[in-house]
């Protein structure tokens, strides 16, 4: 094979593979493992996904996060939730930590995860923080 052909050959495989890596993202990445905070309103995923939100937290307070409303089924359902105190805990009193809820995505479509932080017993008080999440399901 002569250079030219060479080169020619070598430069038409490279970008037929970039081409191929390229077409591979446009569905977007995949939440599968992923923690997701406050400042992450969209989540993606694919169906069969598991993935985290995680959001400050202080149990001392009495206030923790909870869901507003319902998840719809058909998409989305909650795995567990739980409270993981912060890495001076047992050094402050007081100290915060996190709340870690792990989700699955059961199937195509799209909801909302409204998440609240509120006192449970405080059923008339508006709670002290609220986060929304855009979740939607490929």
């Amino acid at each position: 094979m002569k250079r030219g052909t060479i080169l020619t050959a070598a430069v038409t495989v490279a970008v037929t593979g970039l081409l191929a890596l390229v077409g591979c993202g446009g569905g977007g990445t995949s939440a599968n493992g992923k923690t997701f905070g406050v400042k992450d309103s969209d989540i993606q995923a694919k169906v069969g996904d598991r993935f985290v939100i995680e959001l400050e937290s202080n149990a001392t307070t009495g206030f923790q996060w909870g869901i507003s409303g319902s998840l719809d089924p058909s998409v989305v359902t909650k795995v567990s939730s739980t409270y993981v105190a912060g890495p001076n805990a047992q050094k402050q009193v007081g100290a915060g930590g996190v709340e870690r809820w792990t989700f699955k995505a059961v199937g195509k479509g799209t909801a909302k995860i409204v998440m609240t932080y509120a006192q449970p017993w405080e059923k008339t008080a508006r709670p002290a923080r609220t986060a929304t999440f855009n979740l939607t399901v490929r």
